[in-house]
This record gives structure tokens, C-alpha cells and sequence, in this order.
């Protein structure tokens, strides 16, 4: 299969000028050297720097680059929603401009994707891999999002929110269409509302490489994706209460009640 793979690779960016030269050299060279039918969509989300510019320059090399800017900001997982309804190949993979995930990993994921609609990679999950190294507030934080992400949802997934992940694009177009939370939270909606479509996931522990120069600041992260989280599980419990499986809550739960009461004197329902 590999060698007949068909696949449209996203990249979300904003103002990645420093960045996008490195990711793009290194995931066109890889494809090419694979000889696989590919095209790689830069999701470009408003920028004000050169971000366009370098990308019309690798466009203007090689035809299977695609840019997809946005005047107006439509958030990561905006932008990458919307390069999923433009992609043309039978599979479709989203990854970090900053290559924290190499694009070689998708070796790992591959093998899986015929008997899954979406294969997701895993920082936090390890196997025989070794420990990943970077931070260690960005590994607090990710283990307590994964763990708080558990705990309301119930489901078996370790590692929501790794930017690494492969489908099958006809499985998951329904899907998309459901998804609306546009920030950084934008993953665990997608994974959410996978298993409310009764959508296969398979997750795999994959090597990551923190990248020092990122421009995401995890303190500012804590409080937006605390909120989406809480309004992506309030949103599925109002569904949940009248019998659709959102997800996978025990009748009669003393904890989703009293979340849910909480939660009722804040929330209200997204368009």
C-alpha cells in the first residue's frame, strides 16, 4: 500500500515564515522520494508576514503544492477543516509546520489505516519507543489534559490533542461537518464527535521533538482549551440526554450531573 499511497497532507500556518521553508523542503523531498500521489495543502490562516510568498515560491516548483489563505482568521482547526474539504486524495494527513512530528512517522500510522477511519499518532503512549523528551510543563500539561479528557469522556484515547493524524477522507467528511470548535481544542472535538459517528480510531505511539522556538504559550493554552473542553463535553451531554451516543457516559452518573448543573449556570449552546 505505501508505495500506492494517495494522500493530501495539510498544514496549518500563520506568520510561519522562519518555519515553513525547513517543512516544506523536508515533507515534498520525503513524498517524492516514496513516489507517492500526494499533494501537500498549506492551510494558511491570514498571515501578515511572508508565510504566502515563500509558499508561492514551492508552488510555483512543483504544481502538487496548494495554498488555502484565509483574509479573515479562521483559527488551526478552521483552517484545517477547510483544507479537508478541499483535498482531492483518498487519504488525508494533518501535521505541524514545525515538524514535530516528521513526516516519516507516517509510516507508523499507515499500516492501520485500512482497518481505521482515523489513526491518530501519541506522544504519551510509548510501546517500545523511547520516553520523549522536551519541557517538562508542556509534559504536566499534557498529561493533565489527557487525564482530565479521560475523566469527563470516558474514552480510551491518551494523547487527544498530538497534531499527527491520518483518515480516511469519504469516512470522515460527516464528520467535519460537525465539527466546530476552531482553537487549539479543535482535535478533541474531532475525536468526540469520531465516536459519536461510530468512527474506528486506532492510536499510535509515534517520536516527537518539542520544538524550542514554538510561538504557542501553554499558560495561555491552559484556560482556551479548558473552556472548549468543557463546552465540546456540555454540548455532547445535552445530545447525550436525549439518547444520541455522544459518548460513552453511565445512565445515572453522579459526576456528569453535578459537571452538568455546573456547567448549565455558564453555558449556553454554540450556533
Amino acid at each position: 500500500m505505501n508505495s500506492e499511497l494517495k494522500i493530501s497532507i495539510i498544514i496549518p500556518v500563520y506568520n510561519e515564515e522562519k518555519r515553513i521553508t525547513r517543512s516544506l523542503k523536508r515533507i515534498l523531498n520525503y513524498c517524492i522520494e516514496k513516489e507517492w500521489n500526494f499533494e501537500i495543502i498549506v492551510a494558511e490562516d491570514g498571515s501578515t508576514d511572508n508565510t504566502v510568498k515563500i509558499a508561492k515560491e514551492f508552488q510555483s516548483i512543483d504544481e502538487r503544492i496548494k495554498i488555502l489563505s484565509s483574509q479573515n482568521r479562521l483559527g488551526k482547526g478552521g483552517a484545517i477543516k477547510n483544507a479537508i474539504f478541499h483535498a482531492s486524495k483518498e487519504y488525508v494527513c494533518f501535521m505541524d509546520v514545525d515538524l514535530s512530528a516528521d513526516i516519516a512517522e507516517l509510516e507508523r500510522l499507515i499500516p492501520f489505516i485500512k482497518d481505521y477511519d482515523i489513526v491518530i499518532g501519541s506522544r504519551l503512549i510509548r510501546d517500545d519507543l523511547t520516553p520523549i523528551k522536551g519541557p517538562i510543563y508542556r509534559k504536566i500539561f499534557s498529561h493533565f489534559y489527557s487525564s482530565f479528557f479521560r475523566f469527563v469522556f470516558h474514552m480510551p484515547i491518551h494523547d487527544p490533542q498530538c497534531g499527527f493524524k491520518l483518515f480516511i477522507k469519504n469516512n470522515v467528511l460527516s464528520l467535519f461537518n460537525e465539527i466546530h470548535t476552531t482553537g487549539f481544542a479543535f482535535d478533541t472535538e474531532v475525536l468526540v464527535k469520531a465516536y459519536w459517528l461510530d468512527l474506528t480510531i486506532k492510536e499510535v505511539p509515534i517520536i516527537w521533538n518539542y520544538d524550542n522556538a514554538t510561538k504557542v504559550s501553554v499558560f495561555k493554552q491552559i484556560r482556551a482549551m479548558g473552556n472548549d473542553l468543557l463546552s465540546i463535553w456540555y454540548e455532547a451531554h445535552l445530545l447525550w440526554l436525549q439518547n444520541i451516543p455522544t459518548y460513552p457516559q453511565k445512565k445515572g452518573s453522579v459526576k456528569a450531573r453535578i459537571l452538568f448543573s455546573m456547567l448549565s449556570l455558564f453555558k449556553k449552546p454554540r450556533e
